[in-house]
């Protein structure tokens, strides 16, 4: 269940970076989502989203590009510890 509450800081977190690689306007989107452009640039820069305002810019911009690109950088994020190999893996798991 954690994992899902960390999931939520990233997308919060990374909405801006989304929003600017979904190739709308700010303008658009914030016209779109019912909030004044000028409020949607600071919400943007700041990360300061309510749960209600990340959804109704999700259903604007969403696709399974800027999917892909949210999951790349939860993994890069995560991807901060020491790696084995898979044989490494079946040794200590006492599989070889």
């Amino acid at each position: 269940m954690l994992g899902i509450i960390e999931d939520y800081k990233e997308l919060r977190q990374n909405l801006g970076l989304l929003i600017d690689k979904s190739g709308y306007r700010n303008a658009y989107i914030a016209d779109k989502v019912g909030i004044p452009a000028s409020n949607f640039s600071q919400k943007k820069k700041r990360g300061n989203w309510s749960l209600e305002e990340m959804e109704r810019v999700l259903t604007v911009i969403e696709n399974q590009e800027l999917e892909d690109l949210f999951l790349l950088e939860i993994i890069k994020q995560r991807d901060k510890g020491d790696t084995i190999t898979y044989e490494q893996f079946r040794k200590e798991m006492g599989w070889s």
